[in-house]
């Protein structure tokens, strides 16, 4: 997360700040209610509450400590960094809003660091004017009354309130935030610092806690590549019950992130594979494991990143970026996910898989990590990619694995379309359509392995018996989009994670 990597150094010298100011406050320790309004150690000089708010102090006692921070005579510069810090580590643990035992917190800071997009208008960049005074919260703990829970503000456009809430596995509460735009009128917007959401028909709506009913979505916000140079956020489905249990789930990586989850997902394609629906179908059915979803969003850059060589089109040499993203994948994202999620991090019990281009760049990032994914799944995939300049194509990369047969991988292939009249040729690239031929050249290059396929039986509630590797189907005339990956959704999923 790039405001953990710019914050690091900062960190630091907080926690050195921590160490010199317990030592010379004894047992006093940090301050138990600061967001009452009152001072909660009189034996610190509220200044250096700015110094307490670090890696040492609970996500509640980071938000007590900042928040005399911010009432003291302390410089903006480092009120600022407090403020940062604080959201960091925060968004490192449980996330926002937070929640303790009786306790539930809310925090919006106005500013384009933490409030980049509108709800209503995603491409519209931040501006201030949209989010007036008074901001409050509305959700189903207070019936959704706009006006009963004002937030309170600090300095830096930092607003806050402290609730006394027991969250309970059975309570979702939803909520948003409302403030006044420039003509006065209330605007309700999602919290752009909660870690959980869902979307409504209006929209991104925001989560307290997951409940034990359904599952809900995450956001991971700013995640850098080193390899890519560029940050992301990444979005995750976390299956029901996940934030009051102990146990621990595999994981599918998926691509094109921002077009994978519910209908309502700002910045989608037309229509969007809704996967984390089939995941609760599926999932409540009891034909697949509970699993997490990692949904990791495209950007201007698909096509270079989602290609392992250029092709060209429309006349341009064009992609080629496919292992910086592999690296980012595998190096960068998923020891991150390992990290803050409770996943079961072998290769046994993580998949990926995509479609088109997200297809093929799965194909790429199993076949150069074998030890990282066991699964490999690919719809409509664009297997052809890379022909039209004499570049080894992904199906030419299989074929020449020697080892592809004992590293024990299960793939997933799949397509709609047809063949031209005259049939699929061998040797001709891009042939019928939803990339329908090159699916079955993929195909044949893995049998060609030794690789055992699974018969035709597209609806049995089990995909995976023991040794056989191959899942390959064919739904005629479908088209290439999220409406029809959507509904073969559930093959792959039955294929990576049977009970």
């Amino acid at each position: 997360m790039r405001a953990e990597v710019r914050q690091s150094s900062r960190q630091l010298l907080s926690a050195l700040a921590v160490l010199a100011t317990l030592a010379a406050c004894g047992e006093q320790g940090l301050p138990p209610d600061a967001g009452s309004g009152k001072r909660a150690d009189a034996g610190i000089d509220p200044v250096e509450h700015c110094g307490l708010v670090s890696p040492f102090g609970s996500d509640l006692e980071n938000y007590d400590a900042l928040v005399e921070c911010l009432r003291s005579e302390a410089e903006e510069s480092v009120m600022r960094d407090a403020v940062a810090t604080f959201v960091a580590l925060a968004e490192s643990r449980e996330g926002f809003p937070l929640v303790g035992a009786e306790r539930v917190v809310f925090v919006y800071v106005r500013s384009a660091q933490y409030d980049r997009e509108d709800d209503a208008r995603p491409e519209e960049d931040f501006n201030p004017g949209r989010r007036r005074e008074p901001v409050r919260v509305a959700g189903d703990f207070n019936n959704w009354d706009g006006a009963a829970a004002e937030l309170q503000r600090e300095s830096g456009d930092f607003f806050h309130r402290s609730f006394k809430m027991i969250v309970a596995a059975d309570d979702r509460w939803r909520y948003k935030l409302v403030a006044k735009d420039s003509t006065g009128e209330d605007v309700w917007f999602s919290d752009p610092l909660s870690r959980r959401f869902d979307f409504d028909e209006n929209g991104r709506i925001s989560i307290v806690r997951g409940g034990d009913a359904q599952g809900h979505l995450e956001t991971v916000r700013e995640v850098v590549s080193q390899s890519l140079g560029i940050a992301r956020d990444v979005y995750l489905y976390l299956p029901r019950g996940y934030d009051f249990g102990t146990d621990r789930y595999p994981v599918l990586y998926m691509h094109d992130g921002n077009n994978l989850f519910d209908t309502g997902q700002p910045n989608s394609a037309p229509g969007t594979w809704d996967v984390d629906a089939v995941s609760e179908a599926e999932t409540g059915a009891g034909r697949v494991r509970e699993h997490l979803i990692v949904g990791i969003p495209n950007n201007a850059n698909r096509m270079g990143e989602y290609t392992h060589v250029k092709e060209s089109i429309d006349g341009q040499a064009l992609g080629g970026d496919g292992d910086k993203y592999a690296r980012f994948v595998v190096q960068e994202l998923k020891p991150l996910v390992d990290a803050r999620y409770r996943t079961r991090r072998e290769r046994e019990h993580t998949a990926i898989l995509g479609s088109s281009l997200g297809g093929l760049i799965s194909f790429y990032i199993g076949l150069k990590h074998p030890e990282v994914f066991k699964y490999v799944g690919g719809m409509s995939s664009s297997f052809w990619w890379g022909s039209e300049l004499g570049n080894p194509t992904m199906t030419d990369l299989y074929a020449g694995a020697a080892d592809l047969s004992t590293r024990g991988q299960v793939f997933y292939l799949d397509s709609g379309g047809g063949p031209p009249l005259d049939g699929c040729s061998m040797e001709a690239r891009r042939e019928g359509s939803d990339n329908y031929c090159d699916t079955l050249r993929m195909k044949a290059a893995l049998e060609a392995k030794g690789i055992d396929t699974y018969p035709d039986d597209p609806n049995a509630p089990l995909l995976q018996p023991e040794n056989i590797d191959i899942f390959h189907w064919h739904e005629p005339g479908a088209e290439h989009n999220e409406a029809a990956w959507n509904a073969r959704m559930f093959r792959p999923l039955r294929l990576f994670f049977r009970p």
